[in-house]
C-alpha cells in the first residue's frame, strides 16, 4: 500500500496522514473485577490492539554475541573467584555492546520520527499550518520517503479545481462562505475540470467514502490524506483534514469538530452561524444528527469534548497526537511514544487520544502485575501493593477518560450511523438546511451582479 501511495503522489506531481474501548470501571475502586482484562486492548482508529512493547528489537542479541570476540577462559589457568569475576565482566561487556547496538538501531528505525518530532516543536501552537503539519505526521510513517514537491502539488490541483468551480459559478474566491461552498463541491459530486496543459475539460468524480479497513488496523497508510489525494477515497479522518489543508491554501475559514471515533467539518454563514459539514457523504447535517449517532453523552457536552469547533493549539494537539499514534503503529510503546503523548497533553490536557493511549498503558500494566502476583482472588488484591497500585492507576486513568464523555462506539454502530445520512436526506431539518445554503449561494451570485451590472 505504502508503493501504491507513492506512485499515485508522483503520478499527481508528473501531472501538475479507535477501535472498540474496555469498558470503563466503576467509580468504585473497591469492586475489582478481572474479566476487564480479557477485554480487548483498543483505542481509536489506527491505534493498534497491543501498545505496549519492548523498544528495541530482541532478535538482536543473539546476533550481537556472535560478533563479540571470544574470551579464552581457561578455568584450570585461574582460580574459581578469578573465573566468576572474569565471566561476570564478560557478560557486563555483552550487555554494553547488546545496548550500544540496541539504541543504535533504535535510532535508526526512528529517526523520521524524531525528526518530524523536532520540526513540529518549532511550530507555534496557536498559529501553524495544517498542511505542513499534516504531511510531517504521514511523511515520519513512510521515513520521509515521499517528496513533499508531489504532496503540495496533488493538493494545489484541488486548490485550482476549487478555484474554477467558484469561477463558473460566478462567485467570489474571497468570499468565506462561496469559499466553504467551493471545497463542499469536491466532496458532494462530480465536476468539470479545465486542464490548462491540455485545454481539454474532464469531470473529476467526487471524494468518496472508502469501506475498506477504515480505521487503518490493516494498512495504517489508509488513515492518511496522501493516500485520499492519490486514490480519490478516504474516511472520517483524512477527509476532514485534506478539506482543512485546502481551505489553508484558499483562506478559507473552517474547524475540525470530533464526535465519537469520528470527526467533521464546521464553517459559518454569513451571519456567523455554525453550521456542519459531513466530509463522509459530502452533505451538510444537522446537530441533532450528530447527537443521533448515540455514543454523546452528558459530559462530552459539557467538557466540549465533542461538537465543538477545536482551536488552533486544540487542533496542534491533534496533530501531535495523530503523529503519536503513527509511532505507536510503527514501533509500540516505548519511552518516546510515552514523551509525545506528554507533549500532547502539556498542549491540550483534554485530548482525548493521548488520555485514550494512556489508560490503555496502565491497562496493560495492570494486568502484568496482577499475572505476576498470581492473580489472587479480588478481594486479596490490596495485599499485594505494586498490583494492586497498578490496578488504582488504570482506574483512575479510565474515569478521566470517562469524566471526558468518552464512550465506545462499536464499529458496526459506526456504520450504521454513517448510512443514517441517507434517511437524514429524506427529513425536513436536512431540507432546510441544503435550501439555506442554498439562499446563501443565491444571494452572493445575486450581490455580485447587482455590483456588477455589466459583468
Amino acid at each position: 500500500m505504502r508503493t501504491l501511495v507513492i506512485s499515485l503522489l508522483l503520478f499527481l506531481s508528473c501531472s501538475w496522514q479507535l477501535t472498540a474501548q474496555p469498558q470503563l470501571l466503576s467509580s468504585d475502586k473497591k469492586s475489582i473485577e478481572y474479566q476487564f482484562f480479557h477485554q480487548r486492548t483498543s483505542g481509536q482508529p489506527g491505534l493498534p490492539n497491543n501498545i505496549v512493547s519492548d523498544p528495541f528489537d530482541n532478535g538482536m542479541n543473539e546476533q550481537h554475541q556472535r560478533m563479540l570476540p571470544p574470551h579464552n577462559i581457561l578455568p584450570h589457568q585461574i582460580t574459581a573467584s578469578q573465573q566468576t569475576a572474569q565471566q561476570a565482566a564478560v557478560a557486563y561487556e555483552i550487555m554494553e555492546a547488546n545496548a550500544y547496538w540496541e539504541q543504535k538501531a533504535w535510532f535508526n528505525k526512528t529517526a523520521a520520527y524524531r525528526q518530524a518530532f523536532d520540526q513540529l516543536n518549532q511550530f507555534n501552537p496557536d498559529s501553524f499550518s495544517i498542511t505542513n503539519a499534516v504531511l510531517l505526521v504521514e511523511n515520519a510513517f513512510l521515513d520521509n520517503r515521499l517528496p513533499y514537491e508531489a504532496l503540495l502539488n496533488g493538493l494545489k490541483y484541488r486548490v485550482e479545481h476549487v478555484k474554477q468551480i467558484l469561477k463558473r459559478e460566478g462567485l467570489d474566491v474571497r468570499n468565506q462562505v462561496a469559499l466553504n461552498y467551493g471545497i463542499q463541491k469536491l466532496f458532494s459530486q462530480s465536476n468539470i475540470y479545465h486542464n490548462p496543459a491540455t485545454g481539454k475539460n474532464v469531470v473529476i468524480p467526487p471524494f468518496q467514502y472508502d469501506h475498506i479497513d477504515f480505521r487503518g488496523e490493516e494498512d495504517y497508510t489508509r488513515m492518511f490524506t496522501i493516500k485520499l489525494l492519490g486514490t480519490g477515497k478516504g474516511q472520517c479522518h483524512s477527509m476532514p483534514l485534506l478539506y482543512l489543508m485546502i481551505a489553508e491554501q484558499l483562506g478559507a475559514k473552517a474547524w475540525l469538530s470530533l464526535a465519537p471515533q469520528h470527526s467533521f467539518i464546521q464553517f459559518t454563514d454569513h451571519n456567523g452561524h455554525l453550521m456542519n459539514f459531513e466530509t463522509t457523504n459530502g452533505h451538510l447535517v444537522s446537530t441533532q444528527w450528530l447527537y443521533q449517532s448515540g455514543f454523546i453523552n452528558a459530559n462530552a457536552l459539557k467538557e466540549r469534548t465533542y461538537l465543538d469547533t477545536l482551536s488552533q493549539r486544540q487542533l496542534y494537539a491533534q496533530c501531535l497526537a495523530d503523529l503519536l499514534l503513527g509511532y505507536l503503529a510503527k514501533f509500540g510503546h516505548d519511552v518516546y511514544a510515552e514523551h509525545i503523548r506528554e507533549s500532547v497533553l502539556r498542549i491540550h490536557p483534554g485530548n482525548m487520544t493521548a488520555l485514550i493511549v494512556g489508560a490503555n498503558i496502565k491497562r496493560e500494566i495492570a494486568i502484568r502485575q496482577i499475572a505476576t502476583a498470581g492473580y489472587p482472588p479480588p478481594d486479596k488484591l490490596p495485599q499485594y501493593p505494586i498490583a494492586y497500585q497498578a490496578y488504582l492507576d488504570m482506574q483512575a486513568a479510565f474515569e478521566k477518560v470517562d469524566a471526558l464523555g468518552y464512550q465506545d462506539m462499536p464499529r458496526e454502530a459506526y456504520q450504521v450511523w454513517l448510512k443514517s445520512i441517507e434517511a437524514e436526506k429524506k427529513k425536513q431539518e436536512y431540507r432546510i438546511l441544503k435550501e439555506k445554503m442554498k439562499r446563501e449561494i443565491t444571494g452572493l451570485k445575486n450581490n455580485k451582479e447587482a455590483r456588477h451590472p455589466n459583468r
